[in-house]
């Protein structure tokens, strides 16, 4: 497969898409009289760009085939990644508010396959989601000692207890394990929670105590905040959700109203309203086609008007229409049972158990528009006629399925109309909440 630097600007007569460069990281301050603060490690953490950051602490790149011991390595520190991410993202979705930045890093996730047309891009946040998910594993390891050790010390002591007989030093080593286990854990996650520092506690210590004498650890805590942040990126986050979220309602304001005129409207205009309905359940089909396409093209570019260009997505949809035909009957046969949990408005405390479900469900959708994107701009030929027509011709009555499931949901929903609106395949990963 072809790079993006292979590819011509002017195949889909835009520029190719790239990611905004983060800001340089400013040095430290020269009020510290000692210059010895400033090591080689320190300037090279400044010149280190987001991307080898990521790579610094995460897996980095798949080591291949002919290395099989590095790459299952790699492939437990990306199902550590992931294991943590997921219930990450489910969290962040189920917060009013700052359920924003899931639909963001969903959005930026498919944003980074669309760039690079690979699937392994599509895990956001997997440098820090695979050294947090490390460092919870090894947590959890070193605990279980520490819960083995105290729940046998309670038996022995509910046991001498009643036959009267004096307690044993083991309560005691109990506390010590949980002192010398804790001393332990906090020294590997402040020398950087890799998996190597959980094994070696002397040297964690012997690094420490150097980095405070010579002044090297605040300087180091204070720029790996700032990278770090830098690939959080949380404003960036927050930017593609409110765009895309924005982007999205426009295109389905008018057909979803439109759609919704026949269960709103009195019996006895049921004639202009099934009109109206029928116009907004034509209008809804082709925006259920372009839009998963558009929102990957302005999340790619970076441009709020991207999202309106419909002529690269149609453009896309010439080139790959096999691709694009399976991801979207994935993406709508996938996002339709989730409606299914619209039908009632579920507590508050209830959205943590179904908002999983959705990450979970519309993620992997995401990434594989993401790709079909990214393949469909490093295609340069259109697919011929005989695979494009009657590809689009199937896929109309099946987007209508989509657009019946909408026309249906007000009718069976305690949300009325507004649960039309509550579009999870393109908005808010979330199912309907309104009770306390």
């Amino acid at each position: 497969m072809r790079g993006t630097d292979d590819l011509n600007p002017e195949d889909l007569d835009m520029p190719l898409p790239t990611y905004p460069s983060a800001q340089p990281v400013a040095s430290v301050s020269d009020d510290d009289t000692a210059a010895d603060v400033e090591t080689d490690f320190t300037a090279k953490l400044v010149s280190t760009a987001p991307d080898s950051l990521e790579s610094q602490l995460g897996p980095g790149r798949f080591p291949g085939i002919r290395k099989p011991f590095r790459s299952l390595w790699w492939l437990v520190q990306v199902v550590l990644g992931l294991g943590f991410l997921l219930p990450l993202l489910a969290g962040l979705a189920a917060i009013p508010g700052v359920n924003l930045l899931s639909l963001g890093m969903l959005l930026d996730a498919e944003a980074r396959v669309g760039k690079s047309g690979r699937f392994r891009d599509g895990i956001p946040l997997l440098a820090v989601s695979t050294r947090i998910g490390t460092i919870g594993l090894m947590v959890f390891i070193f605990l279980v000692p520490i819960m083995m050790t105290s729940s046998v010390a309670e038996g022995q002591q509910v046991v001498s207890q009643l036959s009267g007989g004096s307690l044993n030093g083991l309560s005691f080593v109990t506390r010590v394990l949980q002192v010398v286990i804790f001393c332990h854990l906090l020294l590997a996650i402040a020398n950087g929670g890799s998996f190597a520092c959980f094994l070696r506690p002397i040297r964690n210590l012997r690094r420490l105590i150097r980095d405070v004498r010579s002044g090297e650890y605040s300087s180091n805590v204070n720029l790996w905040t700032e990278r770090l942040t830098n690939v959080l990126r949380p404003w960036h986050h927050l930017k593609l959700a409110v765009w895309g979220a924005i982007g999205a309602l426009c295109w389905l304001a008018i057909p979803t109203l439109l759609l919704g005129a026949l269960s709103t409207q009195p019996h006895e205009d049921l004639g202009p309203s099934a009109i109206v309905t029928i116009l907004g359940a034509i209008l809804i089909i082709p925006v259920a086609a372009w839009l998963p396409l558009l929102q990957c093209h302005q999340a790619v570019t970076g441009r709020f008007k991207a999202i309106f260009e419909v002529r690269k997505a149609r453009e896309i949809i010439c080139r790959v229409p096999i691709r694009w035909a399976v991801a979207t009957i994935l993406l709508y046969g996938l996002a339709i049972p989730l409606y299914l949990s619209k039908v009632v408005s579920w507590p508050v405390d209830a959205l943590w158990l179904f908002t999983p479900l959705f990450i979970i469900v519309i993620y992997p959708t995401r990434i594989l528009m993401g790709w079909v994107y990214g393949t469909g701009v490093q295609k340069n030929l259109r697919a011929p006629k005989l695979i494009r027509w009657p590809t689009k011709v199937v896929m109309v009555p099946l987007i209508a399925i989509y657009a019946l499931t909408l026309f249906l949901l007000p009718t069976i929903s305690e949300a009325g109309g507004r649960a039309m609106f509550e579009n999870h395949a393109f908005l808010l990963p979330v199912p309907s909440g309104e009770r306390n």
